[in-house]
């Protein structure tokens, strides 16, 4: 088949055209992130931001290797990609760690401790048995 025959084809015209402008969006998005200042991230953002990029960039490799016809489970970027989905994971557990743990309200538990030892001092302890003198 000559190219030729393509040029009046409407649907591989159109995928072209999506294709086209779908790497003109990654590009653009690419460039902003490279250009982002991170001196000001959190640490959790720092952690997130570099797991995106080396998501993103696996992922083009792996559609660059699709547009070439080769079959990307065969090459190392499958295991790069599943290596990152465990980070992404690690860091997601890591995040839910720091923030769900419950923590100790110290001032209250003071309070609890000082209440206990003052109630212990005042009180005497009722099942001791009590002898009458007859």
């Amino acid at each position: 088949m000559e190219l030729k025959e393509l040029e009046n084809d409407k649907i591989i015209h159109e995928k072209l055209q999506n294709l086209h402008d779908s790497v003109e969006k990654i590009s653009n998005f690419l460039d902003i992130a490279f250009k982002a200042d991170i001196t000001h991230f959190s640490q959790k953002e720092k952690i997130d931001f570099d797991l995106f990029l080396t998501y993103s960039l696996n992922t083009l490799y792996w559609m660059y290797l699709r547009t070439r016809g080769e079959d990307p489970n065969k090459n190392e970027v499958k295991n790069q990609l599943n290596r990152v989905k465990e980070y992404m994971v690690k860091a997601k557990q890591a995040h839910e760690r720091q923030t769900i743990r419950p923590k100790v309200d110290q001032s209250a538990a003071k309070r609890f401790v000082k209440h206990g030892i003052n109630h212990k001092e005042t009180c005497e302890t009722p099942n001791k048995k009590i002898r009458f003198n007859d």
